[in-house]
């Protein structure tokens, strides 16, 4: 419940044990909101409606409007108290709401008394609401929900997608980490909506970081200067439970291997080929990580080159000393890897269903997408780097011209083919990206 209330849910009646429930409240009234496990309140707010309210809708809709809650952003700016374990309320001084005067005769006034649901179904009905605790809300409200949508929190977004890539996608063996490979390969990943670190409060990586440092999240530490590793993290932080990976949405019995696959590679240069043509490659072959790792790996058992009685460092002999450029004896595995990896050109391979992969040398650019003001102060949306994923311009245009309702073109940019849309597009254009191109979210990028 609490990841619900932290995502902007308020409570909902059917969700609150009657047995709880105060004898008498009005609407307005401030009150406290714990859980089944503990008698600290993780949320406060105020009654949506009074107990006549409440008992002539039958203990429908919304209960409690919550105002603050644990792990908010209010929290953030206070000292970041972690939430006490209290002993449950006596709940026994209370009668349940069934046994308060007029609201069995109320409801059967209503339903009449044949049609009151059993037990079962009560407990049934309320199990069901508190799972879709988030998803409901009121008629009167859709308009400004989807407002909200629309405009989502970027800071929260961020924070969530910090989480969400510490507890399923860093393992403690990647460790020391650089703060840009986190940001690019992990965080950039788990991000729901596609967000800048530009655009928030925060404006760069390392005020973000700052902060999660001083939450006791993780450490930072500068290796030197302008470089800065990660090598502590927390993984039973508070703020790290209730963390999920993001759901992949599947149509239609569609598998993974139907979408787009980007992969980081390795392209063998000159450097690269005098040390891996001992394992059968070539110049200008292409290796995943995996594989230059095996392959050190592998040569490094063959070789003992593992310091006794220390397995987590190694011993260079000149081969590995010239691949990897580092000038001391002895040094750990992860180093030699990375610095081993750096002897390599940096490549992506896009797989397309139905084509031959593609190879792009160098940094791949993401997928962007910008909202200008031209002449007369009309809004346009210009698209650009989508022909590298294989996307035709002229049916991008089409697509975003039926979901947006507007007039959409293909123009020659200073990048190539650019899709221009009338109005802000973007969030017909990430639906559309993500959803029916399954382009990854790492390289969609909002401006």
């Amino acid at each position: 419940v609490l990841d619900r209330l932290v995502g902007g849910a308020d409570v909902m009646l059917p969700g609150i044990l009657q047995h709880s429930l105060p004898s008498q409240w009005q609407a307005g009234d401030v009150v406290s909101v714990c859980s089944t496990n503990s008698g600290a309140a993780m949320a406060v707010g105020i009654w949506a409606v009074g107990r006549g309210e409440a008992v002539a809708a039958g203990m429908k809709g919304k209960g409690v409007i919550v105002y603050q809650v644990y792990l908010d952003q209010l929290w953030h700016f206070g000292p970041k108290d972690k939430m006490p374990q209290l002993p449950l309320p006596d709940y026994n001084v209370s009668p349940p709401l069934q046994e308060l005067p007029g609201l069995v005769e109320e409801t059967r006034v209503e339903t009449g008394e044949d049609d009151q649901p059993t037990t079962a179904e009560k407990q049934d009905d309320v199990a069901e609401v508190t799972e879709n605790f988030g998803e409901m809300s009121n008629p009167g409200e859709e308009e400004e929900e989807d407002k909200e949508e629309e405009v989502f929190n970027k800071e929260q977004t961020l924070l969530e997608a910090c989480y969400r890539a510490i507890k399923t996608s860093i393992k403690k063996a990647d460790l020391p980490i650089l703060t840009s490979a986190f940001y690019s390969q992990h965080v950039k990943g788990c991000c729901e909506h596609p967000v800048e670190i530009k655009h928030t409060r925060w404006k760069k990586l390392g005020t973000l970081l700052k902060e999660l440092q001083d939450a006791g999240l993780l450490t930072v530490k500068e290796q030197k200067k302008g470089v800065q590793s990660i090598t502590h993290i927390d993984f039973t932080h508070v703020l790290l439970r209730g963390v999920k990976r993001l759901e992949k949405e599947e149509e239609d019995g569609e598998e993974d291997e139907e979408d787009i696959a980007v992969v980081q590679a390795f392209t063998c240069n000159a450097h690269a080929a005098k040390f891996f043509s001992k394992f059968g490659y070539k110049k200008g072959d292409i290796l995943t990580r995996k594989e230059i790792r095996a392959s050190l790996t592998n040569y490094i058992r063959q070789q003992n080159l593992v310091v006794e009685g220390d397995k987590s460092r190694i011993t260079l002999d000149p081969h590995l000393a010239d691949l990897s450029k580092i000038k001391d004896v002895r040094c750990k595995w992860n180093d030699v890897m990375q610095r081993s990896e750096q002897a390599f050109g940096q490549c992506y391979v896009i797989s397309l269903p139905g084509r031959i992969p593609i190879t792009v040398k160098g940094k791949l650019p993401p997928i962007q997408y910008k909202v200008e003001k031209r002449t007369g102060n009309k809004v346009v949306t210009l698209i650009s780097n989508f022909s590298i994923f294989g996307i035709e311009g002229k049916e991008l245009a089409q697509r975003l011209q039926l979901l947006q309702s507007s007039s959409a073109c293909v123009i020659q940019g200073v990048k190539g083919e650019e899709v221009l849309v009338q109005g802000d597009a973007r969030k017909h254009a990430t639906k559309l990206l993500l959803m029916e191109y399954k382009i990854p979210k790492t390289f969609v990028s909002s401006q």
